[in-house]
């Protein structure tokens, strides 16, 4: 878990480096850590070691990015979550990670092979246009 801050950073770099938009670098940061997070707690029980890989690339219209682990078999594609609750006072605290990673990526892809987990997110981000120059014949 202390290693969360070195993945917001990194998220923050692929921003500047591809030139993604606010909006579009926030869904990935919030459903990057939502879901390392609960690969970290629920993936390796009684302490066990494990590798999570996270992958990205840019296509012309969109971000991909590809999380790996070796941890526990789980599908976040086919969990089912729990109704919302009705009121404050019946709101308890989590479980509400799968339904926002749901919300912000526009697809959710999970695979299991004999290596582990493989869950690939998908972005809408178009490439911002080429800045326009001016031109200076007469």
């Amino acid at each position: 878990m202390e290693r969360l801050g070195d993945l917001e950073h990194w998220v923050a770099q692929l921003g500047a480096e591809h030139c993604l938009a606010p909006a579009v670098l926030h869904h990935v940061d919030l459903c990057l850590t939502e879901l390392v997070s609960n690969v970290i707690q629920y993936g390796y029980p009684d302490g066990k070691a494990g590798t999570v890989t996270i992958r990205f690339w840019r296509e012309p219209e969109r971000i991909l990015i590809s999380i790996e682990d070796d941890g526990t078999p789980f599908d976040p594609t086919a969990y089912v979550p729990t109704a919302l609750p009705s009121s404050l006072a019946e709101a308890g605290t989590g479980g509400r990670g799968i339904r926002l990673v749901r919300h912000f990526a526009d697809e959710v892809h999970h695979e299991r092979s004999a290596a582990g987990n493989q869950l690939t997110l998908v972005f809408r981000s178009p490439r911002p246009a080429a800045p326009r120059t001016a031109d200076s014949g007469a």
